[in-house]
């Protein structure tokens, strides 16, 4: 279940459970958020798993081990739940991290994850990409330099995690596009970039700001997820230009 499903499957739950613990494991920070509204423990989980759903009712899982999870209590600290949960998930052969900070590591998470749309859109992969992922990625940077807010890179954690850098056991040869990529390709009505872009945009609207980089790859996103269209409506290079970029700069 992804972010734009979260608040409907709570207002489900809440129907017919008063209070359960809830571990949030989808990208993006704001389904924590939504769902204290609805119940009092909430558990955040940064989840690094590559997975490819194509296919209803089918879920390949690229690496083994499949992948690793950062988990702790929402808004912060930890508890006998946490290391509980971690126990029976490295059983399922996953490595776990329980941390006090989870939501620090879900923003660094989130800066990742701002380029999901770019091959969404393109249904490519281009070292031009990464023009377009600096730019949302340095919108990301300084609005959360001037609200206040802190974060843990990807990098960070693999320096302080070494066990997340062994090489996998094994490895499934796959296409290795991102979920946004996905959920267009399966044509399903809807994608996750309001959780992801729409995350930066939400931050620049109650700054003052703008974030107008991730906010036109936001629009652009859900209109081909609303019409349906798959992946590839546009070109890098044309992108770049609806992003006002100059790609010509990136060698």
């Amino acid at each position: 279940m992804k972010g734009q499903d979260t608040e409907d499957a709570l207002k489900d739950l809440k129907a017919v459970i008063p209070d359960v613990p809830v571990f949030c494991l989808q990208n993006g920070v704001r389904n924590e958020e939504t769902a204290s509204r609805y119940f009092p423990r909430v558990y955040g989980a940064m989840v690094r798993i590559g997975a490819e759903y194509l296919t209803d009712g089918e879920v390949a899982c690229r690496r083994d081990p499949p992948g690793w999870l950062i988990i702790g209590r929402y808004p912060r600290g930890t508890d006998t739940l946490c290391e509980e949960v971690a126990q029976v998930v490295r059983a399922g052969g996953f490595l776990v991290k329980v941390t006090p900070d989870v939501m620090l590591y879900k923003w660094g998470k989130l800066l990742a994850n701002l380029g999901n749309a770019v091959d969404a859109i393109t249904g490519s992969w281009s070292q031009e990409d990464e023009l377009i992922e600096r730019a949302v990625g340095q919108e990301f940077k300084d609005l959360l330099s001037e609200a206040g807010l802190s974060w843990i890179s990807q990098d960070e954690v693999a320096r302080e995690w070494p066990e997340v850098n062994r090489p996998p056991r094994g490895r499934l040869k796959t296409a290795g596009f991102s979920s946004t990529w996905q959920s267009l390709t399966r044509q399903q009505g809807s994608v996750e970039t309001e959780f992801l872009n729409g995350e930066i945009v939400r931050l620049a609207k109650k700054l003052g700001r703008s974030a107008p980089v991730n906010e036109k790859l936001l629009q652009i996103s859900q209109e081909m997820a609303a019409n349906h269209e798959k992946p590839g409506k546009f070109t890098i290079k044309q992108l770049c230009s609806l992003l006002g970029l100059n790609n010509s700069a990136h060698s």
